[in-house]
């Protein structure tokens, strides 16, 4: 499943906004196919979380609903896990090879 890094950096009037938005969204239930596995706060009002979904879309689906503040302070970046090995990472890399190798 595609994997993201949501950048999240607000500003600090929306911080009590953006944490009850944050409760909700955490006390709420997720679709079973988008998975929050971690968080890393930071003291500047912002965050990174690791998640697992179908798309970008799934997420700003997510957000929309529940995180709509925030959402306008995040970025979703697509990543591939590279260490340890995944097969996705495998692939990407293979696909790469091709790619130079039919130039």
């Amino acid at each position: 499943m595609p994997m993201f890094i949501a950048v999240h950096k607000w500003k600090p009037e929306d911080d009590i906004t953006i944490s009850k938005e944050l409760i909700a969204g955490f006390s709420a239930k997720p679709p079973k196919d988008v998975i929050l596995h971690y968080t890393w706060t930071r003291a500047d009002y912002g965050a990174f979380c690791f998640w697992e979904a179908p798309s970008k879309e799934d997420l700003n689906k997510l957000f929309k609903q529940y995180l709509p503040t925030l959402l306008k302070y995040t970025e979703f970046v697509p990543v591939v896990q590279t260490y340890p090995p995944t097969m996705e990472a495998v692939l990407v890399l293979m696909q790469q090879l091709v790619k130079s190798a039919s130039k």
